[in-house]
């Protein structure tokens, strides 16, 4: 965005950082969330396999996400002008397990930045005496080399840097949110800045524990992880420290992982509701105060804040209360199209995606997706996808949308203990044809909204950074899905049950 001649304000200001894994965008919103403007700043992923590895190795350079940030801040500050001083706080959200080692002296990285699609510490699990249900008690994940603790011991083992580091009693170890924090902010209350976190982040190294809020003494010997490594993990409206802009002190006021984050794009996220994205993958969350998830579903802190009164004197719909999302994840939607141009011969266009979705078989027309693993709530590995008999090349791409369809709806009904879902708030990619949102709604009997909002994350962390304020009302346009009656979906739903039953005997 070039900069304009920015508008005089009369109320205060957000700014935000979200840090993904394509880019970083940094923005300003007023105090109803209205965005005033956004920069970003790309940032690279390099993916190789080295020869005595058996992983491919996903990595980000973590001075160049810092520059990236910094250059977007530069911009805010061109075209802000004199109007910095009305920022009153900021926030930022982050890819929740991607990670980095540093020297906490010097600032220097001393790793790349080992992506959350990085998973070369996975034979470390064979040493690790948990089953996934108490993982799940523990921390409210499962068992995976795509969580942080198993990249920290890789680091700690294989990088010689990492390794001088730790004997000099120098080294950090942390989310990138951590090292961004430690660069960008003065926090500075002893000799040596502190590296910090929030809950959100923390839970993802897969060594924090869910009800006591802290780092767990068990799960870091059994990972072999120094406590003395990992950053201070404060609550998510914490004062992380003040960012220098221009002559201007701004407060940081929030922290949270992105797909957390991007819940509060609306304010308060709504207790009735599901909020799906659907790209890659396809990923659910559904508002929580109930760490206690149905066998297969996550539960992740959304937002737990610094308070001083008791969980039951606070009023409803209070941002001093505690909040927890379950959540699920379904694999094969956009990550299968390779798969399902391999199986059909036809490249997979928004157009023969549309035109497969209106066939209507009464017969058996059904998809077993395990691209990229069967996910929530099954969590197998060790399946091969497979079609229905005698399907047309258009009754493929068919099968297989509705495949992840059914998925989210079954996580969507275990999702349905904490009351059913009135409402289904839905973006990504595949949201886009009208038919998806439809059939979502026809099997979940709840009204679907969808609102192409490319900035939720961004625009959530701004919410959090401003306390959840019930001004934050941001325009949106909505198309809005309601339920139908629909039998025939209904009973191919029923069929793709029974094969599914059938497929993970």
């Amino acid at each position: 965005m070039p900069p304009v001649s920015s508008p005089v304000f009369s109320n205060n200001l957000h700014l935000a950082i979200d840090q993904g894994g394509q880019s970083t965008r940094v923005a300003i919103y007023t105090s109803s969330g209205q965005q005033v403007c956004i920069y970003s700043a790309p940032c690279a992923t390099r993916t190789y396999q080295p020869e005595n590895s058996a992983y491919p190795f996903i990595e980000q350079d973590g001075a160049e996400i810092l520059a990236g940030i910094r250059t977007c801040l530069q911009k805010i500050q061109q075209q802000l002008g004199a109007d910095v001083q009305h920022i009153v706080s900021a926030g930022f959200a982050g890819q929740g397990s991607s990670l980095l080692c540093w020297n906490n002296q010097t600032g220097e990285t001393l790793t790349p930045v080992l992506s959350w699609q990085d998973i070369r510490g996975e034979p470390y699990l064979n040493d690790i005496s948990l089953t996934h249900q108490q993982t799940q008690q523990l921390t409210g994940l499962r068992l995976s080399p795509h969580y942080g603790a198993t990249k920290m011991r890789w680091c700690l083992e294989h990088n010689e840097k990492v390794a001088q580091a730790q004997k000099d009693n120098c080294l950090s170890i942390g989310p990138i949110v951590s090292y961004i924090f430690w660069h960008l902010l003065d926090n500075s209350s002893a000799i040596h800045k502190q590296s910090l976190v929030d809950p959100g982040h923390a839970q993802r190294t897969l060594l924090w524990n869910l009800r006591r809020n802290e780092w767990d003494q068990s799960l870091l010997e059994l990972f072999k992880i120094p406590r003395a490594v990992l950053p201070h993990c404060q609550h998510h409206n914490s004062h992380f420290g003040n960012l220098q802009l221009g002559d201007y002190t701004i407060p940081f006021t929030a922290s949270a992982r992105d797909q957390g984050a991007s819940l509060f794009a609306r304010g308060l996220p709504e207790p009735d509701a599901c909020y799906i994205n659907i790209g890659t993958g396809a990923f659910i969350q559904r508002l929580s105060e109930n760490l206690h998830a149905p066998e297969g579903l996550l539960v992740s802190p959304l937002w737990l804040p610094k308070n001083g009164l008791p969980e039951n004197e606070l009023p409803e719909n209070s941002a001093a209360k505690k909040y927890y999302a379950w959540e699920a994840t379904v694999n094969g939607a956009a990550a299968a199209i390779s798969f399902i141009q391999q199986h059909t011969g036809l490249a997979i266009t928004p157009q023969e995606i549309d035109s497969a979705l209106e066939l209507n078989p009464a017969g058996d027309c059904y998809f077993l997706n395990a691209v990229g693993g069967l996910s929530a709530p099954y969590w197998r590995t060790d399946l091969k996808s497979g079609f229905s008999e005698n399907l047309s090349a258009a009754e493929k791409i068919l099968a297989w949308i509705e495949s992840v369809i059914f998925q989210i709806v079954i996580n969507v009904q275990l999702m349905n203990q904490l009351g059913d879902t009135q409402k289904i708030i839905i973006s990504g990619g595949f949201s886009k044809a009208d038919t998806v949102c439809q059939k979502i709604a026809d099997l979940t009997n709840a009204t679907v909204h969808r609102s192409d909002n490319p900035d939720a994350t961004v625009q959530g962390i701004a919410c959090m950074a401003a306390g959840l304020p019930q001004t934050w009302k941001p325009a949106l346009q909505e198309d809005v899905f309601r339920p139908q009656q629909n039998p025939v979906l209904q009973q191919r739903f029923a069929n793709w049950q029974v094969a599914m039953d059938n497929w993970l005997k």
